[in-house]
Protein backbone atom coordinates (compact mmCIF):
# COMPACT_ATOMS: atom_id res chain seq x y z
CA UNK A 1 0.00 0.00 0.00
CA UNK A 2 1.39 3.85 -0.76
CA UNK A 3 0.51 6.77 0.39
CA UNK A 4 -0.61 8.12 -2.73
CA UNK A 5 -3.56 5.43 -3.16
CA UNK A 6 -5.51 7.30 -0.23
CA UNK A 7 -4.87 11.21 -1.40
CA UNK A 8 -8.18 11.35 -1.90
CA UNK A 9 -9.38 10.29 1.43
CA UNK A 10 -6.25 12.62 3.47
CA UNK A 11 -7.35 16.22 5.00
CA UNK A 12 -5.19 18.86 3.18
CA UNK A 13 -2.08 18.34 0.92
CA UNK A 14 0.38 16.55 0.28
CA UNK A 15 4.07 17.10 -1.18
CA UNK A 16 7.19 15.29 -1.33
CA UNK A 17 10.60 17.70 -0.65
CA UNK A 18 13.66 16.48 -1.87
CA UNK A 19 17.30 17.68 -2.28
CA UNK A 20 17.25 16.71 -5.76
CA UNK A 21 18.21 19.29 -8.82
CA UNK A 22 15.28 20.55 -10.37
CA UNK A 23 16.24 18.54 -13.44
CA UNK A 24 16.36 15.56 -11.44
CA UNK A 25 12.81 16.14 -9.80
CA UNK A 26 11.09 17.09 -13.53
CA UNK A 27 12.30 13.73 -14.56
CA UNK A 28 11.33 11.82 -11.61
CA UNK A 29 8.03 13.85 -11.73
CA UNK A 30 7.84 12.54 -15.64
CA UNK A 31 8.57 8.76 -14.49
CA UNK A 32 6.24 8.45 -11.68
CA UNK A 33 3.41 10.72 -12.42
CA UNK A 34 2.61 11.40 -8.77
CA UNK A 35 -0.67 12.70 -7.32
CA UNK A 36 1.17 15.65 -5.38
CA UNK A 37 4.05 17.99 -6.08
CA UNK A 38 7.58 17.42 -5.94
CA UNK A 39 9.55 20.58 -4.15
CA UNK A 40 13.23 21.09 -4.35
CA UNK A 41 15.30 21.79 -0.92
CA UNK A 42 19.15 21.66 -2.62
CA UNK A 43 20.46 23.52 0.36
CA UNK A 44 18.68 20.84 2.41
CA UNK A 45 17.55 23.98 4.83
CA UNK A 46 14.40 21.73 5.59
CA UNK A 47 16.32 18.80 6.34
CA UNK A 48 18.55 20.32 8.65
CA UNK A 49 15.88 22.01 10.26
CA UNK A 50 14.35 18.64 10.91
CA UNK A 51 17.06 17.17 11.96
CA UNK A 52 17.27 14.68 9.17
CA UNK A 53 21.23 13.26 9.35
CA UNK A 54 23.26 11.52 7.17
CA UNK A 55 23.85 8.27 7.52
CA UNK A 56 27.43 6.22 7.87
CA UNK A 57 28.78 4.75 4.65
CA UNK A 58 28.94 1.75 6.52
CA UNK A 59 25.06 1.91 7.28
CA UNK A 60 23.84 2.31 3.65
CA UNK A 61 25.97 -0.45 1.93
CA UNK A 62 26.53 -2.51 4.82
CA UNK A 63 23.89 -3.47 6.70
CA UNK A 64 21.96 -6.35 6.08
CA UNK A 65 18.72 -4.38 6.48
CA UNK A 66 19.42 -2.14 3.49
CA UNK A 67 20.10 -4.89 1.52
CA UNK A 68 16.97 -7.04 2.44
CA UNK A 69 14.99 -3.79 1.31
CA UNK A 70 16.71 -3.59 -1.67
CA UNK A 71 16.10 -7.69 -2.86
CA UNK A 72 12.36 -6.93 -2.00
CA UNK A 73 12.18 -3.80 -4.18
CA UNK A 74 13.73 -6.24 -6.96
CA UNK A 75 11.56 -8.63 -6.05
CA UNK A 76 8.59 -6.35 -7.09
CA UNK A 77 10.05 -5.33 -10.61
CA UNK A 78 12.36 -2.02 -9.31
CA UNK A 79 15.75 -1.62 -11.02
CA UNK A 80 18.65 -0.05 -9.67
CA UNK A 81 19.34 3.03 -11.68
CA UNK A 82 22.57 5.20 -11.53
CA UNK A 83 22.37 8.15 -9.01
CA UNK A 84 24.27 11.13 -8.69
CA UNK A 85 22.65 12.04 -5.35
CA UNK A 86 23.99 12.14 -1.87
CA UNK A 87 23.35 8.46 -0.79
CA UNK A 88 24.19 8.82 2.71
CA UNK A 89 21.56 12.03 3.09
CA UNK A 90 18.52 10.19 5.13
CA UNK A 91 14.71 11.42 4.94
CA UNK A 92 11.88 11.35 7.25
CA UNK A 93 7.83 11.49 7.11
CA UNK A 94 6.43 15.48 8.76
CA UNK A 95 3.12 16.16 9.14
CA UNK A 96 1.99 19.31 9.59
CA UNK A 97 -0.86 20.42 11.38
CA UNK A 98 -3.62 23.33 9.76
CA UNK A 99 -2.05 26.03 11.98
CA UNK A 100 1.22 25.25 10.22
CA UNK A 101 2.66 23.46 13.40
CA UNK A 102 4.75 20.01 12.87
CA UNK A 103 2.27 16.93 14.43
CA UNK A 104 4.02 14.36 13.73
CA UNK A 105 7.75 13.66 12.29
CA UNK A 106 9.42 10.43 11.62
CA UNK A 107 13.34 10.63 11.12
CA UNK A 108 14.66 7.70 9.22
CA UNK A 109 17.52 5.74 10.60
CA UNK A 110 18.83 4.54 7.20
CA UNK A 111 17.46 4.41 3.51
CA UNK A 112 15.56 1.06 4.13
CA UNK A 113 13.75 2.58 7.25
CA UNK A 114 10.13 4.67 6.51
CA UNK A 115 7.36 4.47 8.47
CA UNK A 116 4.42 1.68 7.86
CA UNK A 117 2.16 3.48 5.58
CA UNK A 118 -1.01 2.90 8.09
CA UNK A 119 1.21 4.79 10.93
CA UNK A 120 1.61 7.80 8.68
CA UNK A 121 -1.44 8.00 6.98
CA UNK A 122 -3.27 7.86 10.95
CA UNK A 123 -0.74 10.75 11.70
CA UNK A 124 -1.87 13.01 8.56
CA UNK A 125 -5.80 11.96 9.68
CA UNK A 126 -5.23 12.93 13.43
CA UNK A 127 -3.19 16.48 12.63
CA UNK A 128 -6.08 17.31 10.59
Amino acid sequence: MQVAEHIDELPGGVACVTFATPALIKAFEREMDLPFPILGDPERHAYRAMGFERASWRRVWLDPRVWARYAVLLGRGRRSKPVDQDLLQLGGDVVIDPEGRIAWLYRSEGPEDRPAVDQLLAAVRGAG
